[in-house]
């Protein structure tokens, strides 16, 4: 039986927009913390956020629904605190982030989401260094945390095995072929699924996720 692709929307900014990637049938939804981002939520938003999806039941370990607290250029103590206060399933942060100390962290290390710029390829042996039950392999952009929505070349990741899911450009036109070509635990969108920077579309969400899943 063919495993169905798993599907995080990044950058979700309101309860209602969350609640409508759930009943769609997203996997992951992803809550940006980063104030370099136009996708940026606060506590209070993201509070909010968990809230709605709590009722609807679409929270907890039990939930087929994860949440994931993004970070870049984010200083360590306040992503302790949000961590504290949102308790998301995981955490992503930009691989080589030269300004996050991870030992200030206490997060468990498997449930970290590296966000990889990929420049050139890449395998199994080359990401060993990343222990985390996921990883995001993404477009590299000097300076951006992700959501450029550029492609990379799909060529240079056709090696790894791990689990990862794939960023960079995609969109509901655009997702099938990548997964014809490649065969990634999961596809990770957010300009992809907008009408305008940092603002979600309903009808692109639904294309996408039926798109990413084939159904």
């Amino acid at each position: 039986m063919e495993r169905k692709v798993k599907v995080k929307i990044c950058g979700i900014k309101d309860p209602e927009t969350a609640l409508f990637c759930a009943e769609e049938g997203a996997d992951f939804i992803g809550l940006n913390f980063s104030p370099r981002s136009v996708r940026q939520i606060n506590i209070k938003i993201a509070g909010e956020i968990l809230n709605v999806l709590s009722k609807k039941g679409f929270s907890g370990d039990s939930s087929a629904l994860k949440t994931v607290n993004l970070f870049y250029q984010n200083k360590p103590e306040e992503m302790e605190l949000i961590n504290r206060d949102i308790n998301s399933g995981y955490m992503q942060i930009i691989a080589g982030d030269e300004t996050l100390d991870l030992s200030r962290l206490s997060f468990p290390e498997n449930k970290i989401i590296f966000s990889i710029g990929v420049q050139e390829p890449m395998n199994d042996f080359s990401l060993g260094d990343y222990k985390s039950e996921i990883l995001i392999l993404d477009t590299y952009k000097k300076g951006e945390g992700g959501g450029t929505g550029e492609i990379f070349n799909w060529d240079h990741v056709k090696p790894v095995k791990r689990n990862y899911l794939l960023a960079g450009g995609l969109n509901p036109e655009n997702v099938k072929q990548a997964l014809d070509i490649l065969s990634p635990f999961g596809v990770d969108v957010a300009s992809g699924v907008e009408s305008s920077p940092g603002i979600k579309d309903k009808k692109l969400i639904s294309e996408f996720i039926r798109n990413a899943k084939r159904i």
